[in-house]
């Protein structure tokens, strides 16, 4: 493996670092929530049949992975381990999540309208409002993330995942 070197930070880098912690596990709370809710209508036997269920459930699995992988970074940094390929490997699991985030209110839609079962509604009801919740949850985290790296800082660690993260044309 490559030598990586790594990052000083400086005490104020690390109070926002650990902003940035702490909004990550408050989000925690709300992905674990929004998880147990996604199990449960999958073993409702009122919206289980539904098409794109599993797709579903994969993308909030796929959210909760970008919230860990967050946490994961952000220990990582704490423990000395801070360099620039762990930096794009933050901004990169949060993308995770916002993508992911986008990509399960559209499923959970497509899942909602198979449905006709009172419980099973209450339960799309529900898990609509967490999703919310994950939303303004994901902005305070870009927003730590933002006052961590400084804005122009990020967007070009944004920048650099997602041009990594595309196929060359030929």
């Amino acid at each position: 493996m490559p030598y990586t070197q790594t990052l000083g930070m400086s005490a104020d880098d690390q109070h926002r670092l650990l902003d940035w912690w702490n909004a990550t596990e408050s989000g925690k709370v709300i992905v674990r929530h929004l998880v147990s809710l996604v199990s449960e209508l999958r073993l409702n036997p009122e919206s289980s049949h539904a098409d794109g269920m599993v797709l579903f459930y994969r993308a909030v699995s796929e959210i909760s992975y970008g919230y860990a992988g967050i946490r994961g970074c952000i220990r990582r940094a704490f423990s000395g381990e801070y360099s620039n390929v762990l930096r794009k490997n933050m901004v990169m699991c949060h993308s995770f999540a916002h993508k992911y985030s986008v990509d399960a209110k559209v499923l959970l839609e497509r899942v909602a309208k198979q449905i006709t079962g009172e419980n099973a509604l209450q339960l799309i009801s529900r898990i609509r409002e967490t999703l919310r919740k994950n939303d303004e949850m994901l902005i305070e985290i870009a927003n730590k993330a933002r006052d961590f790296f400084g804005k122009g800082a990020l967007q070009s660690l944004q920048n650099e995942v997602k041009h990594s993260s595309i196929i060359p044309t030929q």
